[in-house]
């Protein structure tokens, strides 16, 4: 026995098998330059963002370093959580945040920025409350500089 409506949903249900291709996204890191966001957005980042119950922990989406926090490799006393940041991992912190810069999206509507602003002013909920205080706090603007493209510490 036929059943149309049987007829029907397999046919919508095989024309929903073709496939799809989609190009490859581009990689933030590429665009971005990595000594704009060491002199600008990265003392933001680490300075506010770098707890160990927040993003100073290894399985957090964004992932910073810091002094006296978190370190690769694992600090063993307080001569080697103490020292400067290494290459390596200021580089890491560079990838961890760049990788926040979703293609498209303008420096205003990203979650670096979003995510710790105020409701009032456009924010989400961070579990860490409002880290910014506007669009015009001095952290959002450095953070929005680097997203916007800035080459240099100016």
């Amino acid at each position: 026995m036929f059943v149309p409506q049987l007829g029907i949903l397999t046919a919508i249900a095989l024309a929903g098998c073709a496939d799809v291709t989609n190009a490859p996204a581009s990689d933030p890191s590429k665009t971005l330059n990595e000594t704009a966001f060491r002199c600008g957005a990265e003392p933001v980042l680490i300075a506010q963002c770098s707890y160990t119950a927040c993003h100073g922990k290894d399985e957090s989406a964004l992932r910073v370093y810091s002094l006296g926090k978190l370190r690769n490799p694992p600090a063993t006393d307080g001569i080697t959580a103490s020292a400067p940041l290494t290459d390596a991992e200021q580089h890491a912190n560079f990838l961890s945040a760049a990788g926040f810069a979703t293609y498209g999206v303008a420096p205003a509507d990203n979650w670096l920025l979003k995510k710790p602003l105020p409701a009032a002013d456009g924010g989400f909920e961070h579990a860490g409350g409002a880290i910014f205080t506007s669009t015009s706090d001095p952290n959002y603007v450095a953070i929005y500089k680097w997203l916007n493209g800035a080459t240099s510490c100016n």
